[in-house]
C-alpha cells in the first residue's frame, strides 16, 4: 500500500504559491513547527502550509515588495529579463530524464511529471537549473527509499511475528504431547498392576 506523502503535498502548494523550498529544509521548518514527521496526517496539511506561508510570506516576500512597486526604466527590465532563461515544461521533462539516468536512477514517466512540477519556469543559468533539478531527484529518491525501508521493516516485523508464533505453537503442541503421552502410560502402568494383582490371586487360590 503506498503511503500519502503529506510532506510532498506541502512541498506542491508552497510550490503555488511561489515558495520553492527542498524536501529536506521542509523537513527541518515542520520540525521547527513542532509537528511530528513521521505522524503527518491529512489534518496537519492546511495548518502547516498556511504557517509557513504566513512565515515566508513576512520574510522573503515582504523584502521584494519595494522593488516591485517602484517603477523600473525599460532598459533595466529589458536587462532583467534577458537573464532569465526561461524552461518549458518538456525541457524539465527532458532535463529531469538526463539527469536521473546519469544518476542512475530510473524515472517513470507519471514521476517526472511530478518533479517537473516543482521546477520553476525560469532560471538564471542553466547549471542552476541542473543543480535545483538534482536537488529535487534527489529529495525524491529519498522519499521512494524512505518508503522502501518502512515496507521492509514492516515485512521483517511480519516475518518475526510469524515464526514467533509458529515456534510458540510448535512449543505448545510438544508439551501437550509429553502431557498425553504420560498420562497414556501412567493408565498402561495402573492397568498392568491391576492385572498382575489378579493373576497373583489367581494362582494363590489354584
Amino acid at each position: 500500500m503506498t503511503k500519502t506523502d503529506f510532506i510532498k503535498r506541502i512541498q506542491k502548494r508552497l510550490s503555488d504559491k511561489g515558495i520553492k523550498i527542498s524536501r529536506n529544509d521542509l523537513k527541518v521548518e515542520i520540525s521547527s513547527l513542532d509537528f511530528d514527521l513521521k505522524a503527518l496526517g491529512e489534518e496537519n496539511v492546511n495548518t502547516i502550509t498556511k504557517l509557513l506561508l504566513d512565515k515566508h510570506q513576512n520574510t522573503e516576500l515582504v523584502v521584494s515588495e519595494p522593488e516591485e512597486i517602484a517603477a523600473v526604466p525599460s532598459d533595466e527590465h529589458n536587462a532583467t529579463t534577458t537573464n532569465s532563461t526561461a524552461i518549458t515544461n518538456q525541457q524539465k521533462e527532458q532535463l529531469i530524464t538526463v539527469q536521473a539516468q546519469s544518476l542512475g536512477i530510473e524515472l517513470s514517466e507519471s514521476e517526472i511529471t511530478d518533479i517537473s512540477q516543482n521546477v520553476n519556469d525560469s532560471f538564471t543559468d542553466f547549471v542552476s537549473a541542473v543543480e535545483t533539478i538534482n536537488s529535487l531527484i534527489k529529495d525524491y529518491a529519498q522519499s521512494k527509499f524512505d518508503d522502501l525501508e518502512q515496507q521492509i521493516d514492516a515485512s521483517n516485523s511480519n516475518l518475526r511475528d510469524y515464526i514467533n508464533n509458529r515456534t510458540t505453537n510448535l512449543q505448545r503442541k510438544s508439551v501437550e504431547g509429553a502431557v498425553t503421552t504420560k498420562e497414556m502410560l501412567e493408565q498402561k502402568s495402573s492397568s498392568l498392576k491391576s492385572f498382575s494383582k489378579s493373576l497373583s490371586a489367581t494362582l494363590k487360590t489354584q
